[in-house]
């Protein structure tokens, strides 16, 4: 699955709000047989989430933009996959 560039900044940001761990960057591997994201070791990254449940979401980032939608509920035009206004509406309101 391919998401744009906006839809993965949009869900890095709502995981940073969430407080979760977040690692972001080129998945690649080194001549010593290391995995690294953004030249940080995967192993590293994982050995700080030892024990704990975790979800690990990857999606292949497109160049370009995202897809334009309308709002239904007001009518702002948007790209990604939730309404920037509403959401910061929502969030004002929860208190967060």
């Amino acid at each position: 699955m391919t998401i744009s560039r906006l839809e993965a900044r949009e869900l890095m940001s709502r995981a940073y709000e969430m407080g979760a761990a977040v690692l972001n960057g080129v998945v690649q591997r080194r001549g010593d047989g290391t995995w690294v994201v953004d030249d940080r070791p995967l192993e590293s990254w994982l050995e700080e989430q030892r024990g704990l449940e975790v979800v690990l979401v990857a999606a292949e980032i497109a160049e370009g933009r995202g897809t334009r939608r309308v709002c239904r509920t007001c009518g702002t035009e948007f790209e990604g996959y939730e309404c920037p206004h509403c959401r910061e509406v929502h969030r004002r309101l929860r208190g967060r």
